[in-house]
């Protein structure tokens, strides 16, 4: 796993912010990444969780001491298209998001990353018009892109490491595939649902606009992308369970099936706190 991202890891220098467009930014995209950079400063107080409540396990502790330095890049690059273009983010707008999340199940919160990670990419890569039917409506500032493909590419390989987590979690304890698949199932019934956003407190409620995300989800993402995302972690959860999953009706089923829950509804329903 590390010397598959350490192969991966791309240059902070990588970047030429001379080539920047400015004919193709305007006040809308600025607000965004401004956003978006301060929701990425979200992985200093998942860092901090992580570490607090996986104290068990030294193998993913030391996971996330890579995840923690991968992730920081990314509100850093997207602070410096900001600074490039005359925008500052105030100290205090970011201290804002290092919040204390309370303690929760671990194979949820697992869970809810590897789905969140999954998530990102697809956002990401729509964003930079490398998802699936996302080419015709990528961002148009091409250092933008250029960035957020690079993010997008991150959170595919995390999201890659986090299933091998789950799988490991798995093979020492095969009834942990319910609350996995309940975490999952009630994570792709909601578009918009991924870590900084479902818990309370929540980074997004610390943004100055915590509703900017959705309009840019809509305006970017095709249902296709979704879909090829869906079948993505399905087939993850399929590999774990060790027969097909493809849809999330099949994986009602098969939670039903498995575990005896007894209704889609029940198993839609997750309390995170």
């Amino acid at each position: 796993m590390y010397e598959r991202l350490e192969r991966a890891r791309w240059d902070f220098n990588s970047i030429d912010y001379t080539k920047i467009d400015k004919s193709k930014v305007d006040e809308q995209l600025i607000h965004e990444i401004k956003h978006v950079t301060l929701t990425e400063i979200g992985s200093i107080p998942a860092t901090s969780m992580f570490m607090r409540d996986f104290s068990h396990d030294i193998d993913f502790q030391r996971f996330v001491s890579v995840w923690a330095f991968e992730e920081g890049k990314h509100s850093l690059v997207l602070e410096k298209w900001l600074n490039a273009l005359g925008v500052d983010i105030a100290e205090e707008e970011m201290a804002k998001i290092n919040i204390t999340f309370e303690t929760a199940p671990w194979i949820e919160t697992l869970t809810m990353h590897f789905l969140g990670e999954q998530r990102l990419g697809l956002w990401y890569g729509a964003f930079a018009g490398i998802a699936p039917g996302a080419k015709e409506n990528p961002i148009g500032e091409p250092v933008l892109r250029q960035i957020l493909e690079l993010m997008a590419q991150d959170e595919w390989r995390h999201a890659g490491c986090y299933f091998a987590f789950l799988k490991e979690a798995v093979e020492a304890n095969p009834a942990s595939l319910e609350n996995i698949g309940k975490m999952t199932l009630w994570m792709l019934r909601g578009q918009y649902r991924h870590p900084t956003n479902i818990t309370q407190p929540s980074v997004m409620d610390q943004l100055p606009d915590p509703g900017y995300f959705a309009p840019m989800i809509d305006r970017h993402v095709t249902p296709e992308a979704v879909k090829v995302m869906e079948g993505r972690v399905l087939k993850c959860y399929s590999i774990m369970a060790k027969e097909p999953v493809e849809t999330q009706r099949d994986l009602a089923r098969y939670l039903r099936k498995k575990f005896g829950a007894k209704s889609e509804e029940q198993l839609a329903t997750l309390t995170l706190n």
